[in-house]
């Protein structure tokens, strides 16, 4: 029996990419976030996630800010001015696909420091008004690429008590659909729970994999579907910058080689699969550091 994950479960390991508003630059000073994406140095970082042996890639789109790093007049409608000139992701995604790597996309339709998408979305008055917006949105961006994109992670999506339970607004068989309206095979997770212990059944047979976010390497699958809904078992952690690169410094690894190589060799025996999360520079490359420690694991895993 052949289920949407299994070429997840199969490639094991990847990255996780938080770039957002909030990313820092290397050097000089930080621009614009629409100037950032413009400027974004694809062939530096397609160079590095090839090196770094991920299989799958996920990359924010929106994340505390309703901007995002492409074209889309369904979400200019809504609030003007939030979408860049430059095709960053469609660019992305046929640059890493000679490589065999899979595009995925983290979304956060929240806006929790985008005052003006909260107020036209309704966020804080209207929650099942504010959902309809983010079907909208993100059924728009699975349409415009297709096969393009492979899977979904969806954040702050979570259920009571956790902060404030804020996933009650959402009919997830519904959100569901609309991010795979583009491509019926996309693989698809709700963040139900946070760095929360996991446990939750509002997924079952409506996502494939759970969202998994970890604080640190301490929690490992017992068998590859037990994830929650008894989905696809996944971990996501923060392996330098806390998610994203927002103070000032060189990003570098929070665990040393042997540790992160014997976890991640443990999640992919007992059937899971690990996403590094690394927190680029505004210029859109790597830290030296992380690149180190990413090049060492990837003969190894």
């Amino acid at each position: 029996m052949t289920h949407r994950t299994d070429w997840f479960h199969e490639a094991g390991f990847g990255l996780f990419i938080h770039w957002t508003t909030f990313s820092l630059p290397e050097n000089g000073e930080k621009k614009d976030y629409f100037k950032a994406v413009e400027d974004f140095d694809l062939d530096t970082f397609v160079s590095q996630v090839v090196a770094s042996g991920a299989k799958f890639l996920f990359i924010t789109t929106s994340h505390a800010d309703m901007k995002l790093p492409f074209p889309l007049p369904e979400l200019d409608a809504i609030v003007p001015d939030h979408t860049a000139k430059r095709d960053l992701i469609g660019e992305l995604s046929d640059r890493l696909a000679p490589h065999g790597i899979r595009l995925m996309l983290y979304f956060n339709g929240e806006g929790s420091t985008d005052p003006a998408w909260q107020e036209a979305t309704g966020f804080k008055t209207d929650p099942e008004g504010h959902a309809e917006y983010c079907y909208r949105v993100t059924e728009a961006i699975s349409r415009k690429y297709g096969q393009k994109i492979h899977g979904w992670w969806i954040d702050c999506c979570y259920e009571p008590p956790i902060c404030g339970g804020r996933g009650t607004r959402y009919d997830y068989a519904r959100y569901a659909a609309c991010l795979r309206a583009g491509n019926p095979e996309s693989i698809v997770a709700f963040n139900f729970r946070g760095t929360e212990p996991w446990g939750c059944d509002w997924g079952v047979d409506i996502e494939d994999y759970q969202a998994g976010e970890e604080n640190g390497l301490d929690v490992l699958p017992t068998h590859r579907f037990n994830g929650e809904s008894k989905t696809q078992w996944f971990g996501l952690c923060w392996m330098d910058d806390y998610w994203v690169h927002e103070k000032p410094g060189t990003p570098t690894p929070r665990y040393d080689n042997e540790t992160v190589l014997a976890y991640v060799r443990k999640i992919k025996e007992n059937g899971g699969v690990f996403a590094y999360n690394t927190a680029p520079y505004q210029e859109g490359h790597i830290s030296a550091p992380v690149m180190e420690q990413l090049t060492w694991l990837r003969d190894k895993i």
